[in-house]
């Protein structure tokens, strides 16, 4: 072996072999004081490219878990207002059948019909109550994600229970004091003006609309007067685009009663002076999307058309609490009304349920999937502290091995060194 000064060899290899060793081991203890397999990225590019889907999957459904709360606490505070009309309706149920007893004079009649009146009170309060701002009772529902992807296919659909069933929207009524819910369309020269409780169209040579400023969906009937003269002048009666109602002043001279139905299954019937009227029926309405009524008078000549009052109310189905909530008397309620609107709450109890149920489900099968996700997400990125510590003492004992191998390296040259010096 030659013995040289310029090159040192196997001190360059135990430098490099304590690098390395040293590299290792600061390595080691990072994981171990961070609990972490992957402190850098390339530690496990692919690994935490995954860990991090996993992780932000894990935390969608930390959240989800407080939804699911959120609404089973909602579906719990409408269970807790059903069960208090119920036994309000209970209670209604006895005082008319004391009602009905005919020894009772008129004194204790009315006592009992004091007490009717304040529980049909607490009864409609029920009705309007909330949580967090959201209505406990209507017709509509809250779509409840059950699944992180929030897809829609996944939602429980828990019900606003219809309680009071007053359908979708508030009965209008107008007397046309003036146009101020309605929105006039004057570009073809007509007009449209007020007087008295009438509605004029069309009192010149052109065509005029009125479209109203509400719209309205679901079930609903549409009720006024109307007359329609002289000329080609006519008048139709729109639910958005869909014609429901066609008066032609051939047919429909003098003042008549109009009456329109458009039921919850999308179809329509014009009644004049009470007979229905078969050729002017529509089928295929599309009531969910709330549309605007007008009021057209789309014949160019010199006659016009006239409407009186006009009311727009639901056609939904009062549903027997709302019966019973609305009642006159108790001697005006009949015992299958009030039988029945229990039996209607113990229906909305029962589903409300069944509802309660499938969340609670959905919440377990959520706490499931996220613990086999933190287990994913922990097999990928958590360190296994008795293998590291393993690897800790290897690569301690290598780089004190490498300092003491790399000092006996740069000592060698020592040996050049004698030989000179002799």
């Amino acid at each position: 072996m030659s013995v040289v000064i310029n090159t040192n060899s196997a001190a360059t290899i135990a430098a490099n072999n304590l690098a390395y060793s040293n590299a290792q081991l600061k390595n080691s203890l990072n994981r171990l004081s961070s609990g972490s397999k992957i402190v850098n990225p390339s530690d496990d590019a692919g690994g935490l490219a995954v860990s991090m889907k996993l992780t932000a999957t894990s935390n969608r459904e930390s959240e989800l878990q407080g939804n699911l709360g959120d609404a089973v606490s909602y579906a719990q505070t409408q269970d807790g207002a059903l069960s208090v009309a119920g036994s309000i309706l209970d209670r209604i149920s006895e005082l008319a059948t004391l009602y009905s007893d005919p020894t009772k004079n008129s004194s204790d009649l009315a006592n009992y019909n004091d007490e009717f009146t304040q529980l049909q009170s607490e009864l409609t309060a029920i009705g309007g109550e909330t949580f967090n701002g959201i209505s406990l009772f209507g017709s509509g529902s809250l779509a409840v994600d059950t699944t992180d992807d929030l897809a829609s296919a996944s939602a429980v659909a828990v019900a606003q229970q219809n309680l009071l069933a007053t359908g979708g929207f508030t009965t209008f009524s107008d007397n046309w004091a003036n146009l101020s819910n309605w929105t006039s369309d004057t570009s073809g020269g007509g007009t449209g003006s007020v007087s008295g409780n009438q509605l004029q169209l069309n009192t010149n040579t052109a065509d005029v609309n009125i479209t109203s400023n509400a719209s309205y969906s679901g079930p609903f009937q549409i009720t006024a007067n109307f007359n329609v003269s002289g000329g080609n002048s006519g008048l139709t009666v729109s639910y958005g685009s869909t014609q429901l109602a066609d008066l032609e002043s051939t047919t429909y001279s003098g003042t008549h009663s109009l009456k329109i139905d458009v039921d919850a299954s999308g179809n329509s019937s014009l009644y004049v002076d009470g007979t229905l009227v078969p050729s002017q029926g529509q089928t295929g309405i599309d009531t969910s999307s709330p549309q605007s009524i007008v009021l057209d008078q789309d014949s160019a000549g010199s006659g016009s058309a006239v409407v009186g009052p006009i009311t727009i109310s639901s056609l939904a189905s009062g549903g027997n609490t709302e019966t019973v909530a609305t009642a006159s008397s108790l001697g005006s309620l009949s015992l299958s009304s009030i039988t029945g609107a229990i039996q209607d709450v113990a229906t909305m109890r029962a589903q409300n349920g069944a509802e309660q149920s499938r969340l609670n489900f959905a919440s377990t099968l959520l706490t499931t999937n996220q613990t086999n996700l933190q287990s994913a997400i922990s097999n990928i990125s958590d360190v296994d502290v008795a293998a590291e510590t393993t690897n800790l003492a290897k690569w301690n004992v290598l780089v004190q091995a490498g300092t003491s191998m790399l000092t006996q390296a740069n000592q060698s040259a020592q040996m050049a060194l004698k030989l000179i010096t002799g």
